[in-house]
């Protein structure tokens, strides 16, 4: 449910516009604005980074609310639903979603002049490389400090996990961009291959840990990996 309803403001435009004024979309959730209150921001975001005469403020504000409308009656719409989406309904949503993206830089276009236009794009290609990286390493280090806190990491031992963090990311991204770049679905086969090097990775990761902690940290460092586990699950079981 919860991811049906991310997509849902992608295939709205909501996030495609956060991005485009290089702000998080956790940024408004923390600051619990109103559906009016973020398009304002957006919109001042734009105008600034983009020089909007008023005209083109005017025919923003009105696209940013017809996609926050659009939001809102997906969300009212699906709040009841707890089955999963199939695949097929995944397949036709995500063409909707396109095809939503595509309707959405035509109309950007029609109201930006070519400077403005370039400069959005540009924004837009920017922001998603740096968010992207910047997710990474801001993950990693929240997940190194925490684990310092946890198991009372000494300082080498921050080195190697942090190494080890890295180098889990590393793999994760060109994954991450293998599947991107792929246009087809995986075969049962790939799907089944994939899981056998999931595992794989998942042994050689407990062994490298517990070759850097010591004994009571590397018992307290499973637990804390069982508990994560078994919320993982509730956590799904909740979205069924």
């Amino acid at each position: 449910m919860k991811k049906l309803f991310i997509a849902a403001l992608l295939f709205v435009g909501i996030v495609s516009f956060a991005q485009d004024v290089n702000q998080k979309p956790a940024h408004h959730q923390k600051e619990n604005l109103t559906p009016e209150q973020r398009n304002e921001k957006q919109l001042q975001k734009l105008t600034s980074e983009l020089s909007l005469d008023k005209k083109q403020q005017e025919q923003v504000k009105q696209l940013l609310a017809e996609r926050s409308a659009k939001a809102e009656k997906f969300k009212a719409s699906r709040k009841d639903i707890k089955t999963k989406p199939t695949d097929a309904e995944k397949e036709a949503f995500k063409k909707q979603m396109e095809t939503e993206k595509a309707a959405n830089d035509a109309k950007m276009k029609s109201i930006l002049n070519a400077d403005q236009y370039t400069k959005w794009t540009a924004l837009k290609k920017d922001h998603r490389r740096k968010h992207d990286h910047k997710s990474s390493q801001e993950r990693d280090q929240a997940h190194l400090q925490k684990l310092t806190t946890d198991l009372s990491l000494n300082a080498d031992q921050q080195k190697q996990v942090a190494a080890l963090l890295s180098e889990r990311s590393t793999k994760m991204e060109m994954l991450k961009k293998n599947r991107k770049d792929s246009t087809a679905k995986p075969t049962d086969a790939e799907k089944a291959a994939m899981k056998k090097q999931m595992k794989e990775d998942h042994k050689a990761t407990d062994a490298k840990m517990k070759s850097i902690l010591n004994a009571d940290q590397y018992k307290k460092w499973t637990a804390i990996q069982k508990e994560h586990k078994d919320k993982m699950k509730d956590h799904r079981k909740e979205k069924m």
